[in-house]
């Protein structure tokens, strides 16, 4: 009995090891200085309290978050994606981020995207140099999420968030990477997002468009039609050709299934358009429309 008393103890005292001395405090073996235990900041990301994560981030440091980054215990992992957006020096953990955006593991390859999304999105040109993050860095960065949001083998939710972190990115990855064949994508989601995020101008984005806006899912049709409908409206320096959709607008309006956000886009047009049949739809929906398209089809002096 007391053979296996003792082989208890033991045991519960190599369970509890590892994270007893995760709280005790290390020293670094260069400087000799107190490091920030880690364990705060996955407490913190298991609760969700930005406001803590945020100040764990900064007495960690970046040096420190990077190695948190490849390390191999996932939960730390996705604590540190979620704690980089809080570093004011954080872009300089972009390449350490790319290296999660192909985990095996599906939930940190999301987060890692979306971060990379994020990351992307609040910089430019300019802080990028500021930083002295090198172009071929960021331009890799947009490739990535180009080449995850076209994998068929990965879940849909990977992709879409890799669309997300393209249109977040906008202003640094339009036009990097040719998205126009996901606008044939078995998923209408992708589909959908694949439109949402094509370069506003470019006779190739215009045919993906135009063909999209003959899509059988009305959310990809009536997003197309709206992204055309921009275009139309966009004051233009010279000419271009013209960004009507292969189906009429008042077809896409009227379709069962249109999001009202892209319907109401697509107003403008209908609304610009001299055609007889057009202007019946635009009465009609006076009359008949959804309250929200009724108000948006009266003319501008009898808006509220």
């Amino acid at each position: 009995m007391k053979h296996n008393a003792a082989v208890c103890a033991l045991a519960s005292l190599l369970f509890i090891a590892p994270s007893a001395t995760a709280e005790r405090p290390s020293y670094n073996r260069r400087t000799g200085l107190l490091e920030v235990s880690l364990l705060g900041l996955r407490k913190a990301a298991e609760r969700g309290d930005r406001a803590e994560m945020g100040r764990w981030a900064a007495r960690i440091g970046v040096a420190r978050l990077a190695k948190a980054l490849a390390d191999p215990d996932r939960s730390l992992v996705l604590a540190a994606l979620d704690s980089v957006l809080y570093l004011p020096d954080r872009l300089l953990l972009l390449d350490a981020v790319l290296a999660q955006c192909d985990s095996s593991d599906t939930r940190v390859d999301e987060r890692a995207l979306q971060t990379l999304g994020a990351l992307l999105g609040d910089a430019d040109a300019a802080l990028l140099d500021a930083w002295d993050v090198p172009d071929e860095i960021a331009g890799r960065a947009c490739r990535v999420l180009s080449v995850a949001a076209g994998r068929t083998d990965r879940s849909n939710n990977v992709r879409l968030a890799a669309l997300q972190s393209l249109a977040d990115a906008n202003a640094l990855c339009a036009g990097r990477n040719d998205l126009s064949a996901l606008t044939h994508d078995p998923s209408p989601d992708v589909r959908r997002a694949a439109v949402l995020v094509l370069p506003s101008d470019g006779a190739l984005s215009l045919s993906a468009l135009r063909e999209a806006s003959k899509d059988a899912d009305p959310g990809v049709a009536a997003a197309a039609g709206a992204a055309l409908c921009r275009q139309q409206l966009a004051p233009h320096a010279k000419p271009t050709p013209p960004s009507a959709p292969v189906r009429p607008w008042r077809e896409i309006v009227l379709a069962p299934g249109t999001p009202a956000e892209d319907a109401a886009e697509i107003l403008s047009c209908l609304a610009d358009s001299t055609d007889p049949t057009d202007v019946k739809t635009i009465e009609e929906l006076r009359s008949k429309g959804s309250p929200l398209l009724r108000d948006l089809a009266k003319p501008g002096t009898d808006r509220p």
